[in-house]
């Protein structure tokens, strides 16, 4: 009798763990997807695509314009927005052309495209960079570079650099000064180092100062004991303690000075708040990748995706384990089977089919990524997958084009601007 309580006891075990075994997730593409999985298999070139919903890319820069109040400039971030024409689509819809520009070929290409264009350093460049912008600016244009792009200057020792620079090119530079409000990146570190910076100006009448930059990611990734209202309030206030120290150098400071700062992960803050800025820069809220999914940016929506092509969908069974994959899937639904895509090694999650995922224990390819998911996915070979990516930073330039869907229905393509 003990025995057959306890063989009955053990029977209970076994079907309770069975119950804990991971449930299938696997579903077939959503109706926006498998729309954009037809088309894509009638008209793709067959290479992995970067999308862009135009109809979410539009909201997203509505609610942006809707946000910012006037005192508030924009500026659009490249890095984040690498293509020329969604600078210009957006240029136009957000009625601005201020860009911040990050890298030396970006640069010149986007003097050559915009040649109305208001150009911000987003980062100090080595002056050797600054030089080559120079010489290889075609003659021809109707560009001003003396009048149209603001160099990042971020130390002294930068700031002779630039001096030097304009002086050999024998005409004016225009410089932004960079402070930390709190990242600790770099840039002046202190009011007093901002005023000593300012003050070396008169011995250097070429370069002709705008005004500030300070950077406040940080304040977006505040620890847990930090309130984020905290965090902002406290980046502001050194804001304003730079701003205050070279208030009073009248002939070295301009009469209108550019106090340029935010990010896509910010600027809601700055927005609502008494913020100290006269501009913020925008980039990645445009696109909503995965890494700006927070709170302040809820109400922005995801509009750029990965699709790639599934080379083939086979058994999920991996080598050395091929015995015990009826067992596995059996345990685990999700390793039924594993779709091999054209490319990979994105960062990126797959969202469609749902119930894809990478395989931690194959690991990542950029050659044939290899997904696991059930059969509930019926995803075949000649199907596409759709991913996520989780930032739109670096990401445009290793694609040579994007191409464009308006009301789910792909209607054009866009270059990309890489960084050479």
């Amino acid at each position: 009798m003990k025995r057959r309580h306890l063989l009955g006891l053990g029977a209970l075990g076994l079907l309770g763990g069975w119950a804990l075994r991971p449930h299938d997730r696997g579903q077939v593409h959503d109706a926006y997807f498998a729309a954009l999985n037809r088309q894509l298999q009638q008209d793709g070139d067959g290479l992995p695509t970067l999308l862009l919903d135009l109809d979410r890319l539009d909201a997203n820069a509505d609610l942006l314009a809707a946000r910012l109040p006037e005192r508030l400039a924009l500026r659009l971030v490249t890095k984040s927005l690498a293509s020329s024409g969604l600078l210009e689509y957006l240029g136009k819809r957000l009625q601005t052309q201020r860009f911040m520009v990050f890298q030396q070929p970006q640069l010149n290409r986007l003097a050559r495209s915009f040649p109305q264009a208001d150009l911000l350093l987003g980062k100090p460049l080595p002056v050797e960079a600054a030089l080559n912008f120079h010489r290889q600016l075609p003659q021809h244009l109707t560009f001003d570079a003396a009048r149209q792009v603001t160099w990042l200057i971020d130390s002294e020792q930068r700031l002779v650099q630039y001096a030097e620079l304009a002086k050999a090119l024998n005409q004016p530079l225009r410089i932004a000064l960079e402070i930390d409000v709190g990242l600790q990146r770099g840039g002046f570190a202190s009011p007093q180092a901002l005023n000593q910076a300012v003050q070396q100006l008169a011995r250097y009448p070429k370069l002709q100062c705008r005004g500030l930059m300070g950077y406040d990611a940080h304040v977006a990734h505040s620890p847990p004991w930090v309130r984020q209202q905290q965090a902002f309030a406290d980046s502001d206030a050194r804001y304003r303690a730079f701003i205050d120290s070279v208030r009073s150098l009248d002939k070295l400071w301009p009469a209108q000075p550019l106090f340029n700062g935010g990010g896509s992960l910010t600027y809601p803050l700055h927005s609502q708040q008494a913020s100290v800025l006269n501009e913020v820069a925008v980039g990645s809220a445009l696109l909503k990748p995965a890494d700006f999914d927070t709170a302040l940016l809820q109400a922005h929506q995801p509009a750029l995706w990965i699709a790639a092509p599934v080379l083939k969908a086979v058994d999920g069974a991996l080598p050395y384990l091929q015995p015990l994959q009826p067992a596995i899937s059996a345990w685990n639904p999700n390793r039924q089977r594993a779709y091999y895509l054209y490319g990979g090694r994105w960062r990126a999650q797959p969202v469609s089919p749902q119930g894809l995922d990478y395989d931690p224990l194959y690991g990542r390819s950029a050659n044939q990524e290899r997904l696991i998911g059930s059969a509930g996915t019926q995803l075949g070979s000649g199907d596409w997958a759709f991913l996520r990516p989780a930032v739109s930073e670096g990401l445009l330039a290793d694609f040579s084009e994007i191409r464009l869907l308006r009301r789910g229905q792909l209607v054009g393509r866009w270059s990309t601007i890489g960084n050479a």
